[in-house]
């Protein structure tokens, strides 16, 4: 189509009735006289493009309804097809009127699609038009309603008047501000301008010298994927924008500039005989983004310099709508970075402010804390032995396990001690009979023998009595069994001393801190801190220091001292052994020396140990 001119050249080879048609749209007199051409011609064009199934055609009928003059309803002002005004058809027309965008209904019975477009001029609804197609051409509709919303353009503009880019720009930039998102802005301004000058394509990019990239056309939404297309676009943008002007191929007398790849892009399109591109310089550089650029395809006589300036009033008028947009829609870290990005003048003051933020953090007071491992210990440790030689009988709780007081633990076999019991007591009832003999002879000295083994026999029988009383191990108080686990030795030797159990009470825990040499200097009694477990992770307790005890011990490659711990209250899910992370509170440092201060310790041994 002519850039320049209202209507564009009829197609060799049309048919007779769209010849006919082609003619009532160029002799009509008025908008009204020209919708019936019109939508003749937008018929044929989709039946040509979406045929539809065995041959058939793709619109099973069609029809428009414009606004009246007088009111705000809408009349039928054109239709096309004995199915034009089928029920279905009509009440999709009305439900798109109703909500002013497109409706789209599919019926299964009658194996028909019934589409409706409005007809939008700005932000002011005009009319519809509605068309009816066979349920196979549903695959397709995305390109019949394209095909609609391109020949809209005809509607509001008298015929013959020339198109004027610039007066409708204002319109062009409302659509880039208003969508909800920046791709589709960029597709609806690129199929405005083209509808409304009548070219081939539109398309719109951005970003930075030799880095522009095509962000909408107005052929639909562009693959997310590089095509050969798409990288020709961009360096056809990347050329006009390094040329600074625009570029227009066949180049006219006076064109300096190279267009190598312009000639390109011209030579892979058929249907295109001339291309221009139009960049744009943003007012101010949005991140990576300092241009915009505007290239139009068209076919027929490559267009005038005056159409060309009207253009590029154009891309001037959009390139600071997309900037805005730009900024719009950065997150906050983008802002942040708008702020803090370096820009002519700004390099002392954000160097300064950064010197000033570092000084600041660096010396800027905290609490001082001391990392060390952390073990939760019972305040008491009590250890239940074998209380003789002899064979573990029973054993009936394990590690972990909570006992109250005088609750039976274990016990050991006393079988052969009540046997023994039983010797024992008939020696001492045979001594005490021959004591009673001796005496009632008057043998004193026989007697006194007796009496002696008697009170042989019951000291052996109160040592087997105390053995069995001994020979059940009762937990003291209400504990938790910390160690021992007997249950494996029922029935096995025991010596006398061996260690059966290890418990604790519950009322009372003290933690023991693994605290590192290099700390160990800072830590004082009464200094407080925090506890966290790692199988408590989300709590934390409060803790006290009591006990520094200067012994050194080896583990993990490191050096440790031992300094104990008091907690401030008792938590009733806390175990003897868990395990995790104390911060000890030794005072107030600068942030600076609180991150430095173990390389700089580190750094005054390595210097001491190397100087002579």
């Amino acid at each position: 189509m002519a850039a320049s001119t209202d209507i564009p050249p009829r197609p060799a080879g049309t048919a007779p009735a769209e010849t006919a048609a082609w003619s009532k749209l160029h002799g009509a007199g008025d908008a009204s006289a020209a919708v019936q051409p019109w939508l003749e011609l937008a018929v044929a064009t989709i039946n040509a493009a979406v045929p539809g199934p065995d041959g058939l055609l793709g619109v099973m009928g069609a029809f428009v309804a414009m606004r009246g003059q007088d009111g705000p309803r809408f009349a039928r002002v054109a239709s096309v097809g004995e199915g034009a005004v089928s029920f279905l058809l009509a009440k999709s027309a009305e439900r798109c009127l109703q909500v002013g965008r497109m409706s789209l209904n599919r019926d299964e019975p009658s194996s028909t699609v019934q589409l409706a477009v409005p007809i939008m001029r700005v932000d002011r609804l005009e009319g519809v038009v509605a068309m009816e197609l066979p349920i196979a051409s549903m695959s397709r509709i995305e390109e019949v309603t394209r095909l609609v919303q391109w020949g809209l353009g005809w509607f509001f503009r008298a015929p013959g008047e020339a198109s004027t880019p610039d007066q409708d720009s204002w319109a062009w930039l409302a659509q880039v501000l208003d969508a909800a998102e920046l791709p589709v802005a960029l597709e609806a301004a690129c199929t405005a301008l083209a509808t409304r000058v009548g070219l081939t394509r539109v398309s719109i990019g951005y970003g930075a010298a030799e880095r522009m990239r095509v962000r909408g056309t107005s052929r639909g939404r562009l693959s997310d994927l590089p095509t050969d297309f798409v990288g020709s676009l961009s360096a056809v943008m990347n050329e006009a924008v390094e040329a600074d002007t625009s570029l227009l191929v066949p180049a006219p007398e006076g064109q300096g500039a190279a267009v190598v790849a312009h000639q390109r892009l011209l030579r892979s399109r058929e249907d295109v005989q001339w291309l221009v591109t139009l960049p744009a310089a943003l007012p101010r550089p949005e991140g990576a983004v300092t241009h915009v650029a505007l290239t139009l395809e068209g076919e027929g006589t490559p267009p005038a310099p005056e159409l060309l300036e009207a253009w590029g009033m154009v891309a001037g008028r959009l390139a600071p709508a997309i900037a805005w947009r730009l900024r719009a829609e950065r997150g906050l870290l983008g802002h942040a970075a708008a702020v803090v990005r370096p820009g002519p003048g700004k390099r002392p003051y954000i160097l300064a402010a950064v010197a000033v933020a570092v000084l600041g953090l660096a010396l800027f007071p905290v609490t001082h804390r001391i990392n060390a491992r952390a073990t939760v210990e019972g305040m008491v440790r009590r250890t239940l032995a074998v209380p003789f030689d002899g064979y573990l009988a029973e054993a009936s709780v394990r590690p972990g396990d909570r006992v109250t007081a005088g609750a039976t633990l274990a016990r050991m076999d006393d079988r052969e001690l009540r046997l023994q019991r039983l010797d024992y007591q008939s020696r001492v009832n045979e001594a005490r009979r021959q004591a009673d003999e001796a005496i009632g002879r008057r043998d004193m000295a026989a007697a006194a023998i007796a009496s002696a083994r008697r009170e042989q026999a019951e000291a052996e029988l109160r040592l087997v009595e105390s053995h069995i009383t001994r020979s059940v191990l009762a937990a003291p108080y209400d504990a938790i069994v910390i160690a021992g686990d007997p249950l494996q030795s029922i029935g096995a030797p025991m010596r006398r001393g061996e260690t059966v159990y290890e418990i604790s009470p519950l009322e009372s825990f003290r933690i023991a801190l693994e605290v590192d040499e290099h700390d160990f200097g800072m830590l004082q009694l009464g200094q407080g801190g925090r506890l966290v477990l790692a199988s408590l992770p989300y709590h934390s307790y409060r803790l006290e220091v009591v006990k520094v005890t200067p012994v050194a011990s080896a583990r993990d490659g490191r050096t440790a001292f031992r300094v104990e711990a008091r907690l401030e209250g008792v938590e009733p899910q806390l175990r003897p052994g868990m395990q995790g992370i104390a911060k000890v509170e030794v005072g107030t440092s600068p942030l600076a020396w609180v991150w430095l201060r173990s390389v700089v310790n580190w750094a005054r041994i390595k210097i001491w140990g190397w100087m002579p």
